[in-house]
């Protein structure tokens, strides 16, 4: 049971991390454009506009992973509420607190995911 759940938290896990590349470091390629265009940075870091275009020609590929994972996340998430590892002789303080805590991370992954996924279909889509 232990190996489930140890198994369960790291998948959870990854399908946050992937969040980082669909989700975090468009956002700030964004926010960085935005306050260049606004004049608070005068030039955007070198190297970043190359990586904003390298990031468009993945951006589909990306929003349809992440959608998945975010899903997977979800699943297991669920599956893990189901489980309760003190049926199997455990012996250690609730899961509660934890499995709060990966609600609150999924639940902000998902509110990531929906933003971006409306900045490509309201800005991006048909575009290029």
């Amino acid at each position: 049971m232990q190996r489930i759940n140890k198994a369960l938290g790291w998948a959870i896990l990854a399908s946050e991390t992937s969040h980082v590349f669909c989700c975090v470091l468009p956002t700030m390629i964004g926010v960085f454009s935005l306050l260049t265009g606004l004049g608070v940075i005068g030039v955007l870091p070198a190297g970043i506009l190359e990586f904003h275009e390298m990031m468009h020609e993945w951006e589909v590929p990306m929003i349809v992973a992440s959608g998945v994972i975010l899903a997977l996340g979800w699943g297991l998430y669920a599956v893990s509420l189901r489980l309760d590892c003190h049926d199997t002789g455990c012996h250690h303080g609730a899961c509660a607190p934890k499995k709060n805590k990966t609600a609150v991370i999924l639940k902000i992954a998902s509110v990531l995911f929906v933003v971006n996924t409306a900045i490509y279909l309201l800005f991006h889509y048909g575009a290029g």
